[in-house]
């Protein structure tokens, strides 16, 4: 090879290569492009690949491999291509380096693309699955109560053990409103990965669940079979991660598996939701959380229904129509939707139609109500599966709207109608309706009673759709107060039931022909007398049941005898004289007199032998039954007989001669009678006299429910059991006033001892025991238990006998015992150190113990360590008492750590003076000494002798008085340990316990075995703190990072004397919970909060939930806060402050006034850098009520003082004219600007002898800036100021454009005596609803409103709304307003004006005053009577007679001066 073909060679190796990089940079900008093309090809790609696997995985299918791969493949290629860019952007690679690698990255883009062409072949794809629909009425998810729901459904479902749960309540109430806006959050905070939605229905179909369920997935259910489909659900819901199902409108139990829904351990992340009519169905399917959704508030459902009908309501004519309108839809959400819109902008007609027809049950012309509303109502009552329960539902809209229904006369009225099938006897049928009322409370037909679970109520719309129902079944119901007269005869002939309640029904028909009717109830106001017609009743031989209530009348009508198939007669609080033709009703089953004034009942009444039912209850007139009368009635089951007094015969009369008829008709019954009636299940009964009882004749029906009292009634129980009325009877023994012997004797009392689930014994002589004195079994059946009022009482429980006292009480659940003076110990053994048995008083849930003088403690930890039912422990009078569980002296060192009482909700503890603690020999004993000095420390030298004067008497009288050198034993109520006792406590008491020193003393609490911080009463709601006259700390040494108290409410302190502040800082930011702080006469306090030591926290914002702040004589309160701490006030509605003279401000004082010269000696002694730094921690954006600063006063003449500006920096005080007057001293306002801004919902402040405040309102420091145009205190609607000595302005002159004050309505001030005038201008403005203006006892008033600012701009000032204005005792006032802008005053009906002698006029200009018709004048000085003035305007009426006052002012004057005189000159 020569050497140019070697050249050539060789170059060629060198050229091409060069070639090739040169290539790069001269092609680098197609290169680039290229590659973008390619880029954005491949994201094409990727995503058109996506949308294939997400429909793949929605539909159930497996991801082929390759397809994996390659997606990884390319998230590597765009991530490199993200990470390149980034770095040709920092200036990391040259040209041509970034060349190279596009021209790589195209060659491997067109790889994958190539790579891709096998499984992308689709130009379409389904589109993504649908989310859940909005709420349908908008706007109700944001109302308070239907938020704390929510929040209650979001922690369940957050919950890891809880798979299912379910909001529950009637038709309309909002159910699927919150269901879907559950969803929609849940979406949102990304709760679950998915969220779906399925109607179940009342005709529920599998297939179509299934199908909603897949559509929401986006998956193709291909097989046919429900089974089939279900596999292919579930296999898709199991690759969720997380899931939520929602299942709305269940009427039944699902079997979730049938729709492929994965549940429990299957998926626990498979969480499934349920709405539903019926609770009961969610109990079957097991549901771990019910939430029922109630009606609405009445404030909420206004707001909603305003939003409804919108603004044609605010028509003065319309709104209280409005109101009334809003009233009858009960609170349903969905009533309230519909009536509202159909009402939106009708005529003042229109509504008042629709109001008619509302309450009277027949809104036919209402748009919507009866599609919307009634039929759904109508659903629910046509899907009842019984007609048993129909019935008993259509009954109960016989009572008047809103009414306490007694579920026993549902029980009588339906025995009497025979609608219960199967059922012989009264207590099968109580048992029957009962049931079935239960059961409609559950479908959300019926409700709760505040009476309790004897009574029902019946929500209106839903009475009205029972009543529209009842109609067509034959039913005629009027409630009309007014109604006076039957309704028209045609209405009643085909009933089948009628009901009339009215005040008083005049007119009746002579005779009505009723021959359907089975049911008459007719009730009319008390003490209205009733003629009822002779023949009214001629017509109704069907009549099964007759109820007549509240009624008068002499006599019932003598044909009552036709009415032979009448099976229930009541008379309910009736004044009835005879009622002897009783006896001739032979099928009679059902008796009743409740409440009714009868004498005796007729001897007629033998004839009654089907009577299964007698009552009798509160006849108080009731003296006599005849002898063998009730005996007669064999197949009685039930008499009810409280609140009567009969004279039972005495036993020892029994001998008496049965042939002298002329004694026997004057004799009474004996209570041996009842002991023959072998059908009697039930017995309420008063024996007044123990003497009167059988002793040897016990029931023959051993299963006899009883409540019987012998002896004194009002000693046994003064509520009698509170159980008049209540017919499911707990067997209840009361004996009074009789020795243990008598019941020793009796062998019936015996009986029923054994049997009694309540007992009380008052007043029993000798007797000292009561286990095994009185029932030698340890009553096995007692759940109640009060014992009181003896003097021979040693122990509740005697276990040293040779009894078992492991047997004895164990289901007892309360225990009261009181006035039992001699009483040692509730549970007495010998062998204190044995192994106590749980099982007596382990199922204790409540116990009670009242003026037990002697008694030193309630248990050892023994017995304590079983309480673990233990609700409610309350003690009170107390003398002796020193701890609450006390150490029987062995080693309870393995004991404590399983002493709990989980249950404990409530403690309440008063009048203990000798109380120590809940267990003091749980923890170390700390000596401290006896200094009232150190417990008052923080007040001055003065202020401590003061106090040592007036309280010193009172604690020597509790302590006596000891030497200097003797400690005593600090007391404290819960100790570190035994605060852990009771975890669940939500409610603490504590009065007057004397002893005590501090609540909650933390020391040594920090963290458990496990290492894990220890929250401590996490669950307690209320704390009630009063007359602790030694209490020095209601927290102490509490640790660092303290977790608990976060459930705290409500806080009450009143006379706590030595009480320096209630919070320290550490427990105060941990109360975010806390709606109500009240302190009252404590005279030692200083402020709310104090620094317990830890680190500065400027930023930690206190009581953001307190609405409501009292404070009440305090005579040393300075502020809330001596710290920088922020008070976060955004949830307060009321202020009540009286007699704090100390008080400047409701804000943070910068120092204590008293302490700062020390703490400025000290920063003074320093470098001026220090104090500068000092100054500069101030929290910038706050301004703690001082408005500004002056040199004097200061230990320094010489040092400056500085005030802090709005930015944060610091700057010489300026010189401007803060208040009006010339006094150089500071200016203090009670509410500082910051704090304004955060009072948005303050509705009242009241502020009573508080003389150190100079400025109420500070408005100069607002923010208003266009962006900060937020009203100020628009929520205040009562402002009362009454012995604010030094207050000067109520508004201090703030920006122009301020807005706000616009709901106050009530402005009253009283004895303010340093104030010139009431509001200026530009506040007047704002007060566009105020009604009331009171001003009293200001004896520098001269105006009250102010005349303009030299720099403000005149406006009308408009009172549109004030109606009333007291003007009394203002010596100075010359006139309302010094300027003519304030003349219109449309609503102003009143005026009185009460020694006001210098007013001359109202305004200087003519007034519209159109409502007022007189000026109403009194003065005391010249003892007038008040008297009413008019002279055709405001202002000549005030000019004509003050000038008349003031001529007889000077008259009076006069003679005065000369009387004076002449008395001088003698």
């Amino acid at each position: 090879m020569d050497a140019v073909s070697v050249i050539v060679t060789i170059g060629g190796y060198f050229v091409d290569p060069i070639k090739r990089q040169c290539g790069y940079l001269i092609h680098y900008n197609s290169n680039i492009k290229d590659l973008e093309i390619k880029i954005q090809k491949l994201r094409d790609k990727r995503d058109g690949v996506q949308l294939e696997i997400g429909a793949a995985k929605r539909n159930g299918q497996v991801i082929a491999p390759e397809v994996e791969t390659w997606i990884e493949k390319v998230r590597n290629i765009l991530d490199e291509d993200v990470e390149v860019n980034k770095m040709s952007l920092d200036g990391w690679c040259p040209c041509y380096s970034l060349s190279r690698k596009a021209k790589k990255k195209t060659l491997e883009i067109d790889g994958l693309l190539s790579d891709a062409a096998p499984f992308v072949t689709k130009v379409s794809y389904p589109p993504p699955p649908l989310g859940i629909g909005s709420s349908s009425i908008e706007g109700i998810v944001d109302f308070e109560s239907r938020t704390k729901i929510r929040k209650e459904v979001f922690e369940a479902l957050r919950a890891d053990k809880i798979n299912m749960i379910a909001i529950c309540g009637m038709g309309g109430i909002g159910k699927t409103t919150m269901a879907k806006e559950v969803a929609k959050r849940a979406k949102d905070d990304k709760l679950f990965d998915e969220v779906v939605m399925a109607v179940v229905s009342q005709k529920r179909d599998l297939s179509k669940i299934q199908g909603q369920i897949a559509d929401m997935l986006g998956l193709e259910l291909k097989r046919e079979s429900e089974g089939g489909r279900a596999e292919q659900l579930y296999s898709r819901l199991k690759d969720i991660k997380s899931v939520l199902v929602i299942l709305d409108d269940v009427w039944d139990a699902l079997d979730v598996d049938l729709v492929g829904i994965p549940y429990g351990g299957q998926h626990n992340r498979c969480k499934i939701l349920l709405t539903s009519r019926s609770e009961e169905a969610c109990t079957q399917m097991k549901a771990q959380k019910i939430f029922p959704i109630k009606f609405l508030p009445d404030e909420e459902a206004w707001n909603l229904f305003k939003g409804m009908a919108g603004n044609c309501i605010n028509t003065p004519s319309l709104h209280p129509i409005a109101k009334e309108v809003a009233k009858e839809c009960g609170g349903l959400p969905v009533a309230i939707v519909t009536v509202g819109r159909a009402l939106e902008n009708k005529s003042e007609f229109e509504w008042s139609a629709a109001l008619q027809q509302l309450k009277n049950a027949i809104p036919k012309n209402i748009s919507g109500l009866d599609s919307k509303v009634y039929s759904s109502i109508e659903l629910s009552y046509s899907y009842l599966k019984s007609d048993e329960a129909k019935s008993c539902f259509l009954l109960c809209c016989l009572f008047a709207e809103d009414s306490n229904i007694p579920i026993e006369f549902l029980v009588r009225y339906g025995v009497g109608q025979r609608l219960f099938a199967k059922i012989d006897t009264v207590a099968d049928a109580r048992n029957r309706v009962h049931a079935i009322v239960k059961n409609l409370k559950r479908s959300f037909l019926l409700l709760d009673s505040e009476e309790g679970e004897e009574h029902v109520k019946m929500h209106d719309v839903v009475r009205d759709v029972a009543i529209s129902i009842a109609e067509n079944k034959g039913f005629l119901v009027r409630c009309n107060e007014t109604m006076e007269e039957w309704p028209e005869k045609d209405s009643c002939e085909c009933s089948t039931a009628i009901s009339l309640v009215s005040k008083e029904l005049k007119r009746y028909p002579d005779v009505l022909e009723c021959p359907k009717l089975e049911l008459l109830q007719l009730s009319c106001d008390k003490d209205t007398l009733q003629m009822l017609p002779p023949n009214l009743f001629t017509g109704m031989n069907g009549l099964k049941v007759l109820s007549l209530i509240n009624m008068s009348f002499p006599s019932l009508p003598q044909p009552i005898n036709v009415l032979q198939n009448l099976r229930t007669l009541q008379f309910v609080s009736c004044e009835i004289t005879d009622v002897s033709a009783i006896g001739e009703l032979r099928k009679l089953e059902i008796l009743s007199f409740i409440g009714s004034k009868i004498e005796e009942l007729p001897g007629e009444m033998r004839n009654l032998s089907y009577l299964k039912l007698l009552e009798l209850t509160e006849c108080s007139d009731l003296e006599r039954i005849p002898p063998d009368l009730l005996s007669s009635l064999s197949h009685l089951e039930e008499l009810y007989m409280f609140g009567v007094d009969v004279k039972w015969k005495p036993m020892e009369e029994e001998k008496e001669d049965e042939e002298e008829e002329e004694e026997k008709k004057g004799a009474n019954a004996s209570l041996t009678e009842l002991m023959s009636l072998s059908y009697l299940v039930a017995l309420k009964i008063q024996i007044p006299n123990i003497k009167v009882l059988p002793k040897d004749l016990p029931f023959k029906n051993e299963t006899i429910k009883f409540q019987i009292f012998v002896g004194n009634n009002v000693k046994i129980d003064e509520h009698n059991f509170t159980e008049y009325y209540d017919y499911l009877i707990k067997n209840s023994l009361g004996l009074a006033s009789c020795d243990v012997s008598d019941i020793a004797e009796s062998r019936m009392l015996l009986q029923l001892l054994k049997k009694s689930e309540i007992l009380k014994l008052k007043e029993i002589k000798y007797l000292k025991n009561i286990v095994y004195e009185l029932d030698k079994e340890g009553f096995q059946c007692l759940k109640v238990l009060e014992v009181g009022g003896s003097d021979d009482v040693e122990y509740v429980m005697d276990a040293t006998s040779d009894q078992n006292p492991r047997a004895a009480f164990p289901i007892l659940e309360s225990l009261k015992v009181f006035r039992l003076n001699n009483l040692k110990e509730i549970y007495h053994s010998q062998f204190p150190k044995r192994s106590f048995n749980s099982a007596c008083f382990g199922n204790l849930k409540s116990l009670c113990l009242e003026k037990c003088r002697h008694l030193k403690n309630v248990f050892s930890l023994s017995i304590a360590r079983g309480l673990v039912q233990l609700q409610k422990l309350e003690i009170d009078d107390c003398d002796d008492m020193e701890e609450c569980f006390h150490n029987e002296g062995e080693d309870e060192k393995a004991l404590n750590d399983k002493i709990m009482f989980p249950q404990l909700t409530s403690i309440e503890l008063d009048s203990l003076p000798r109380l120590i603690g809940f267990c003091t020999s749980m923890g170390p004993v700390e000596l401290v000494q006896p200094s009232l000095n150190r417990e008052v420390g923080r007040i001055s030298t003065d202020e401590v002798t003061n106090l040592e004067k007036h309280k010193m008497t009172d604690i020597q009288q509790h302590t006596g008085s000891f030497p200097k050198s003797t400690p005593i034993i600090s007391h404290k109520l819960f100790l570190s340990n035994t605060i852990l006792w009771p975890p669940n406590l939500k409610y603490l008491e504590v009065w007057k316990a004397d002893s005590l020193e501090v609540v909650f003393d933390l020391k040594g609490l920090n963290i458990n075995d496990d290492h894990q911080r220890i929250i401590v009463l996490a669950q307690l709601k209320t704390l009630e703190v009063k007359y602790l006259s030694k209490l020095t700390y209601v927290w102490k040494n509490v640790p660092l990072g303290i977790q608990g108290f976060q459930n705290l409410t409500s806080i009450e302190v009143s006379n706590c004397h030595r009480l320096r502040y209630l919070f320290p800082t550490s427990i105060a930011k941990l109360l975010v919970e806390l709606q109500s702080i009240e302190i009252e006469e404590c005279d030692a306090i200083e402020n709310i909060v104090q620094r317990d030591g830890e680190e500065e926290a400027t930023d930690i914002i206190l009581f953001p939930r307190v609405s409501s702040l009292k404070l009440q004589e305090l005579p040393n309160m300075m502020s809330l806060c001596i710290k920088t701490y922020s008070f976060e006030w955004s949830s307060i509605k009321e202020i009540y402050l009286y007699r704090c003279p100390k008080l400047k401000t409701i804000g943070s004082e910068i120092q204590s006034p008293r302490k700062s010269k020390e703490i400025n000696r000290e920063l003074y002694s320093r470098p001026n850098g220090f104090l500068w730094r000092c100054l500069e921690c101030i929290p910038r954006p706050k301004n703690y009520g001082l408005m500004a600063t002056s040199d004097q006063g200061t230990t320094n003449k010489s040092q400056r003082s500085y005030s802090v500006k709005k930015e944060g920096t610091l700057s010489k005080p300026k010189d401007p004219k803060v208040s009006d007057s010339n006094n150089p001293s500071k200016i203090w306002s009670f509410f500082p600007s910051h704090i304004i801004e955060r009072l948005k919902n303050l509705q009242s402040i009241e502020l009573i002898n508080l003389p150190s405040p100079e400025v109420l309102f500070q408005l100069e420091e607002l923010n208003v800036e266009e962006s900060h145009m937020a009203p100020i205190l628009d929520q205040l609607s009562e402002l009362i100021l009454y012995g604010l000595d030094n207050l000067m302005h109520i508004w201090k002159k703030g920006p122009e454009r301020i807005l706000g004050f616009g709901n106050l309505r009530l402005l009253e001030v009283c004895k303010c005596d340093s104030l010139t005038y009431l509001f200026p201008p530009s506040i007047a403005k704002l007060l566009v609803v105020l009604e009331e203006i009171r001003v009293v006892n200001c004896i520098k008033i001269e105006e009250i409103l102010a005349r303009t600012g030299e720099e403000e701009e005149e406006k009308d000032v408009l009172f549109y709304k004030v109606n009333s204005i007291l003007l009394h005792s203002l010596p100075n006032l010359k006139c309302f307003c010094p300027e003519t802008n304030a003349l219109e005053w449309p609503s102003l009906k009143e005026i009185r004006v009460i020694e006001c002698p210098s007013l001359s006029t109202f305004i200087p200009s003519n007034l519209n005053t159109p409502k007022l018709e007189g000026v109403s004048v009194y003065n005391s000085y010249f003892n007038e009577k008040e008297t009413c003035h008019w002279k055709g305007d405001l202002n000549a009426t005030i000019e004509n007679i003050f000038k008349g006052k003031k001529k007889q002012a000077n008259h009076e004057t006069q003679q005065e001066e000369q009387i004076e005189t002449i008395e001088n000159d003698m």
